[in-house]
């Protein structure tokens, strides 16, 4: 009996070493990797969505403006249908005021067109267990994949086990453009001048699939009495479109929960000459824009917390720092001179 259970202690050493050397090893470090290393329940406010969520949100500038902290359960090209079950995620380890869920491509037509590397962006940083086995078979059911095919997803080892070339300095050190699940780019991509967006005040169906979505993700969160606010990220978006947003936006209203639209604020707004790293994404002018609006408001409406003087988190401040750092290395300007330009405005 004792070696019995020498073996099953064994196996289980072997298996957690086997994990963590895995994801040292073979996977890049994306927003929900640094979501994982926070201490848990030190979380304020939990920010689930795709690249616009990480894109938009500085986390290190809201937690230096107003002291609390945002966790970015975020990836590349994250799928909406995996919302509700990174949502489940988050609460294994954070027991935030507040949860963010960015619904800027809950209306799109592409639900059913990624690739295996946009699955494995999101999945392979959850931590192994039941609920992720269920975000990758909602994803493998869209991609039509046969079952059999299945196990190369949850065993992601089976995947990359030949891939020495991919392990390079940033497997060990992280990416330098991160910082607390922020993604800082500086690049500008100059788009067409535009007139400032008019919201239509039209109603089209959302697609079926989308909707339903939708619909099974409200359930959960009204059935766990859980606090959440959505979010519709600044966007170029049609009339079409428009009408989509607006039904998802009643049907969530119907439910009695809140969402803001940042297309339609008076108070809000970017310039799309200078603030966009491309055509739907915040660059890091207009992502400060955005966290400086966006922050004041979560700030004023819920209740957070200001760590800013306890030492537990000044972890937060030395990202801060060096998030100010890179800004002034990579721009050539002065961040803080910049923030005094723009509290002016928010």
């Amino acid at each position: 009996m004792k070696k019995v259970i020498k073996i099953i202690i064994f196996l289980i050493i072997f298996y957690f070493l086997l994990v963590n050397i895995f994801k040292i090893l073979w996977l890049d470090k994306n927003s929900i990797g640094y979501f994982h290393d926070e201490p848990k329940n030190s979380l304020d406010v939990v920010y689930i969505g795709s690249s616009n969520a990480y894109a938009h949100f500085n986390t290190v500038l809201a937690y230096d403006k107003y002291g609390f902290t945002t966790g970015m359960v975020s990836a590349d090209a994250q799928n909406v249908a995996v919302t509700k079950y990174m949502l489940i995620e988050a609460q294994k380890y954070q027991k935030p005021k507040v949860f963010v869920i960015d619904i800027g491509r809950i209306c799109d037509d592409d639900l059913y067109i990624f690739s295996e590397g946009d699955i494995r962006k999101t999945t392979d940083s959850m931590t192994f267990s039941k609920n992720r086995k269920e975000a990758i078979d909602t994803l493998l059911k869209y991609r039509d994949t046969e079952k059999d095919k299945y196990i190369n997803y949850y065993i992601s080892l089976f995947m990359y086990h030949n891939t020495w070339k991919n392990i390079t300095e940033k497997k060990f050190v992280g990416d330098e453009n991160l910082y607390k699940g922020y993604v800082f780019s500086w690049d500008t991509s100059r788009t067409e001048p535009q007139e400032k967006l008019e919201w239509v005040d039209n109603y089209i169906d959302m697609p079926e699939e989308d909707e339903k979505i939708l619909l099974d993700l409200i359930d959960y969160i009204k059935s766990n009495n859980l606090n959440v606010l959505f979010v519709i990220p600044r966007k170029a978006f049609d009339e079409e479109y428009m009408g989509r947003f607006n039904t998802a936006i009643s049907i969530i209203n119907e439910n009695g929960l809140k969402v803001l639209n940042f297309n339609n604020m008076d108070d809000f707004d970017v310039d799309f000459n200078t603030d966009l790293y491309n055509a739907g994404h915040l660059n890091v002018y207009g992502a400060t824009k955005y966290t400086l609006y966006f922050s004041k408001y979560l700030k004023e409406n819920y209740d957070l917390p200001d760590h800013s003087n306890d030492p537990l988190y000044s972890s937060w401040d030395d990202e801060y720092k060096r998030f100010k750092e890179s800004f002034g290395n990579k721009t050539g300007n002065n961040f803080d001179e910049l923030l005094l330009e723009y509290n002016e405005m928010y």
